[in-house]
């Protein structure tokens, strides 16, 4: 893991100098500056501080997954539990909420699968015995099981996610589980219906009934090689009213169904239903201002926030482009972020406090250091891919 870290550490540098090199030379701004601005931008697996005053803009990235709700920045991130045996080898993964003010973390998910096959395996294998953390499982083990966890965007406390698990055992043929569910972060439990789109709870059943129908007749009626191989899999998918995630459709909330599936092959993959929406409940106006607006072809995303705007515009790479735009519609490039830009997190209107800034600079600097050190548990984490513009003006060190 350790060595993976270092490569992809090794190819950030690489394309950060090679943004440095071949960026052009900055305009003379001498006359003009930036609008003044503060906010965390969520993109793809990192976060991106951008601070622009009078003496120029600062930019920071990190492989940092944050969420905010009762007015505080929680970090999100993901542990591997190693539960292998000396001839099984079984990796499953857990969920952590850091509060980025106390550095406490506490558990919100753990997958279920794989420690139910550790505790089948060893009733059934009582000879063999649990490997230690320093030690690997044997090359050709009897058993194989993988889950991976996903997150989505955190919507308030609400956190969508997938889950993927990958099992062999033996001679049996390969077998998957793949669903979608929303956590909240607050409780640590499986978000409830109700709890997200509130009196709306049964218009979104019957509208979940009209868009499964609409699902598995449209498979059923497909006459290519992929369409009847879904349809020859429909008999395995059941529907799971916890099977969702939190999506927006035209800047509003709406739910995104999925069956989950089980099985061997094309089974074991979730059949998603059309985005269902829903009413803006109380939570959702602290999230709407986050948001961007998307243009009609979703090349660029949009922030508008009083005198300045936040523009991302997206490339056929896969990549996207950050910039800062003032009433005049003047530019100030920032660079290159990951893809897709989920959310910002405003940091002034109104302005945060001394505490949670320090907080939030505190968790940038220890993410920099992310696949070097464990905590809590054996953490999987990618490195941060971002290569930011010079200063436009006044160049000086990133914010702390």
């Amino acid at each position: 893991m350790l060595q993976s870290f270092l490569a992809r550490a090794a190819l950030a540098l690489l394309t950060l100098a090679a943004a440095c090199r071949n960026a052009a030379p900055a305009r003379d701004d001498s006359q003009s500056q930036p609008p003044a601005a503060d906010f965390v931008l969520a993109a793809g697996d990192s976060a991106f501080w951008v601070t622009s005053d009078a003496e120029g803009v600062r930019t920071r990235g990190a492989p940092l997954e944050l969420a905010r709700y009762g007015g505080r920045f929680f970090e999100l991130y993901v542990v591997d539990d190693d539960l292998s045996f000396q001839d099984a080898d079984l990796t499953g993964q857990s969920l952590y909420r850091r509060d980025l003010r106390t550095g406490d973390s506490v558990i919100v998910f753990t997958d279920s699968i794989v420690p139910a096959l550790a505790r089948e395996y060893a009733r059934l294998h009582p000879d063999d015995h649990r490997i230690a953390p320093d030690e690997y499982p044997g090359d050709d083990p009897l058993w194989l099981a993988t889950a991976t966890l996903d997150l989505g965007a955190a919507h308030g406390s609400f956190v969508s996610y997938s889950l993927h698990t990958d099992v062999e055992r033996g001679r049996a043929p390969l077998w998957h589980m793949s669903r979608r569910g929303v956590l909240d972060l607050r409780t640590g439990q499986a978000a409830t219906l109700a709890a997200i789109v509130g009196a709306d709870v049964g218009e979104v059943e019957r509208l979940r009934g009209v868009a499964m129908a609409s699902a598995l007749d449209s498979v059923r009626a497909s006459r290519d090689e992929r369409g009847k191989r879904a349809s020859a899999q429909l008999s395995h998918y059941r529907l799971d009213a916890a099977s969702f995630g939190i999506t927006t459709v035209d800047g509003e909330p709406a739910l995104e169904y999925a069956l989950p599936g089980s099985g061997e092959g094309d089974a074991g993959h979730a059949l998603r239903l059309a985005p269902i929406r829903f009413g803006e409940p109380i939570w959702w106006h602290d999230v709407a201002a986050s948001l961007p607006t998307s243009s009609a072809d979703g090349s660029r995303d949009v922030w508008l926030r009083g005198r300045y705007a936040v523009v991302v515009r997206y490339d056929t790479n896969g990549g996207a482009s950050l910039a800062i735009r003032d009433s005049t519609s003047r530019e100030w490039p920032l660079g290159r972020v990951s893809a897709p830009a989920k959310r910002i997190y405003w940091l002034d209107r109104p302005t945060v406090d001394g505490d949670t800034r320090h907080a939030l600079s505190r968790a940038f600097d220890e993410a920099a250091v992310y696949g070097a050190e464990t905590r809590v548990a054996a953490r999987k984490k990618p490195a941060a891919t971002f290569s930011f513009a010079r200063n436009v003006k006044r160049p000086r060190t990133a914010h702390r």
